[in-house]
């Protein structure tokens, strides 16, 4: 876990680099005061305007203190174009509730560690995705989805559980990620910052600092699914599969389902980049391969359209 930003100002130190202390420093000061109660009713707000708002009823526990939030989303088509071909959507107000109470009926739930989690969230100095960010299935982590006894999660569930985990918790219009070193945690090996998470894929920037390893660990050098490093920052190493390759800025490195990949940083400055993972690994645990179930996956898109166009028809014979 990092530290936080040094607060301190010494005697010396200029008006300038005060406030710039201060700016640093806000984030940290910004939900001071306020009650779990508090916290949570700003994120609820927020959520009914956002246009990412899922319909759904989940748990929210903080420490031994248990919520719930209930969202029906709202939206509405209208016509537009010239000739009125394209229909687009508004959407907004959602009714979002929440009530200070355990779900009423079993259901998924944000299980947050304590309040100091929940707090950091609220000031931005952790995305959720970064505080439930896990290098195995069974990693302690600030945050975590998890099912109420008497409850069991699909993939449906947890691909709407990823969805609101990542809109929820986030209270401006304009949903901003900061990365850094200081606001990373540690998976894999690595410093990383989940900049933005869905069912399938998984987007992060990633920071490696002198002589550290991602993927160095048994099990961890390989995936059932995936990877794509971009690099933005320093240079590297990385060995894939059996060649050994020098990494800079500039350049990407798609790495296909059970490669192995390990990257390493034996120079002085911070090697920097974006990972995206195609998928979560858990899906294929029961032995389908990701490129099946892409197969599957695209064949789903011909059947949606093929509903969507008859649907479409039978509103326009009407």
């Amino acid at each position: 876990m990092k530290k936080n930003w040094n607060c301190n100002s010494s005697s010396g130190q200029s008006k300038a680099s005060f406030f710039g202390a201060l700016l640093l420093c806000f984030p940290l000061l910004s939900a001071q005061g306020l009650t779990t109660e508090q916290i949570l009713q700003e994120f609820v707000q927020s959520y009914r305007s956002d246009p990412m708002a899922m319909d759904a009823t989940f748990g929210i526990k903080v420490d031994q203190d248990w919520w719930y939030v209930v969202v029906e989303r709202k939206e509405e088509s209208y016509l537009t174009g010239q000739e009125k071909q394209y229909t687009f959507h508004n959407y907004g107000p959602n009714k979002v509730e929440l009530f200070p109470d355990t779900p009423p009926e079993p259901t998924w739930y944000f299980r947050i560690s304590d309040f100091n989690t929940l707090k950091k969230i609220a000031d931005k100095e952790w995305t959720a995705s970064t505080a439930a960010a896990k290098s195995t299935p069974s990693d302690e982590v600030a945050m975590d989805i998890e099912d109420m006894s008497g409850f069991r999660s699909d993939q449906e569930t947890t691909a709407i559980a990823y969805l609101i985990m990542e809109h929820f918790w986030k209270k401006d219009q304009v949903e901003v990620t900061r990365f850094s070193r200081q606001s990373s945690l540690p998976s894999h090996g690595a410093s990383i910052v989940s900049l933005y998470t869905m069912k399938d894929k998984r987007i992060a920037w990633f920071s490696l600092g002198t002589e550290e390893v991602a993927n160095n660990d048994r099990g961890l050098e390989r995936s059932q699914i995936p990877n794509l490093f971009i690099i933005t920052k320093g240079k590297g190493k990385a060995y894939i599969g059996e060649e050994e390759i020098n990494l800079e800025p500039g350049m990407s490195v798609f790495v296909g389902p059970y490669v192995k990949h390990v990257f390493y940083n034996p120079f002085a400055e911070p090697m920097e980049g974006i990972l995206v993972l195609f998928g979560d690994n858990i899906d294929y645990a029961l032995g389908q391969s990701y490129l099946s179930f892409l197969e599957n996956e695209y064949h789903f898109y011909l059947q949606n359209e093929r509903k969507v166009r008859n649907e479409k028809e039978l509103k326009d014979g009407e």
